[in-house]
């Protein structure tokens, strides 16, 4: 864990993970990093939040960005893990990354504060345009639609408020940067979700968003992917909903509808399959299925579900199993390399990875091929670190920006420069 990582041309990476907070910086020193540009932070629930942002920060300067988490995609060790702290530290050698770190609260006003705070985030970038200018200078039009140097990763600690954050997110930045992030996590089990916290620059609190926007002259890319298949024709119509609450599919009550799609006698019996079925939304022009997963059953038949699903929807049932989950991390790789420009140098990988995921890789014994497949795509010597989250922000490969379940999204940072 403490051995240093192969010094990059243009940045240079540590990954520490333990349980404590001076261990964790103990390793980052051991491996070679005394100034990180940027220090991305996932720390266990269980912990002392608000300490281990003030520790990380104070210690390693720079800029800090993260949030809690139900546990990590954890390149350290190689596998899932529960517990501890996960710490990513970027150091450059000269101007190639320039993030930019703002927290607030959302105080009721999801979109508009979401929007408010994106721009800010951005406004924040000290990046000089000239680096830009020479980034573009030569480059073919196809080949400038890889250049784009602006990326916002997003950590959500106000459970439930995704869909309005994205909407404001999306006001502000369009279609001129990368979005990718998660929501904070509690507990692995869901037996509570009062602890989220966000990380932003040292400071830590709940119900609030964490924006790090970054300009960077690095290639970087995003990419997602889910390791579900439609399971035959088995699907109905969302015929009556509010937000997240399907109450109605083909007219009947959600409970009863969903029961018979996975062959339960019984409403308790049907809330069994719903990690391993959730239902899915295709995206006809990509084909790729957005999953929405069920969380509960309300005493009039309706189901909750961890996203929203509008009215008329077509939801189709789902299903995976090792082999796909691991083939999910590697297509979500390749579309994070593909959307970089396919740089041939990867320095670090962050993901962000269903709480439901985690679950499912630790019934089916999937969890270190999931890790093991980004090392096995892009090298040893890759950074990877990623935390297990209560929903996924990301791009499908048709360009929606959404809040995803049981999903794996991830944001690549190359080695090499959009100029080569």
């Amino acid at each position: 864990m403490d051995e240093p990582k192969d010094s990059g041309n243009f940045v240079r990476t540590a990954v520490a993970y333990g349980t404590d907070v001076y261990e964790v910086l103990e390793s980052v020193r051991r491996q070679g990093i005394r100034n990180p540009t940027l220090t991305i932070l996932f720390a266990s629930s269980s912990l002392d939040q608000e300490w281990i942002g003030r520790e990380i920060r104070s210690n390693l300067e720079g800029h800090s960005w993260g949030f809690s988490c139900a546990g990590h995609f954890n390149g350290a060790v190689g596998d899932l893990s529960t517990e501890g702290i996960l710490l990513l530290a970027i150091e450059q050698h000269g101007e190639v990354l320039a993030p930019s770190v703002v927290m607030g609260e959302l105080h009721g006003a999801e979109e508009e504060r979401a929007a408010e705070l994106t721009r800010q985030a951005f406004d924040g970038v000290l990046f000089s345009p000239e680096l830009l200018y020479v980034a573009f200078t030569g480059k073919s039009p196809s080949r400038l639609l890889q250049t784009n140097p602006f990326t916002l990763l997003v950590g959500h600690s106000s459970v439930g408020t995704e869909e309005a954050v994205l909407r404001g997110i999306s006001r502000a930045v369009g279609r001129g940067a990368r979005v990718v992030g998660g929501t904070a996590a509690d507990r692995l089990y869901l037996e509570r979700v009062t602890e989220t916290f966000a990380h932003g620059d040292g400071a830590s609190a709940k119900g609030s968003l964490s924006l790090l926007a970054i300009a960077t002259t690095l290639k970087n890319g995003v990419g997602m992917a889910n390791a579900f298949r439609p399971v035959g024709a088995k699907g109905a119509f969302v015929t009556e909903s509010e937000g997240r609450v399907v109450k109605t599919l083909n007219h009947r009550p959600a409970a009863d509808v969903y029961a018979e799609l996975v062959g339960a006698s019984s409403w308790q019996e049907a809330q069994e399959h719903f990690n391993s079925h959730p239902m899915g939304i295709i995206e006809v022009t990509a084909n790729y299925w957005q999953v929405r997963s069920p969380a509960a059953i309300r005493e009039d038949g309706s189901i909750v579900f961890f996203s929203a699903i509008p009215k008329g929807s077509g939801l189709t049932l789902l299903e995976s199993d090792v082999e796909s989950r691991v083939e999910s991390v590697r297509i979500a790789v390749r579309r994070a390399l593909a959307d970089a420009g396919n740089p041939k140098r990867v320095a670090a990988v962050v993901a962000f990875n269903c709480i439901l995921c985690h679950q499912q890789a630790l019934r089916l014994g999937s969890g270190a091929g999931e890790v093991r497949a980004i090392r096995e795509e892009l090298g040893d010597h890759v950074a990877v670190v990623g935390a297990s989250t209560y929903g996924e922000t990301g791009t499908t490969v048709a360009g929606t920006i959404g809040h995803h379940n049981q999903t794996i999204t991830l944001w690549l940072l190359a080695d090499e420069l959009i100029t080569q």
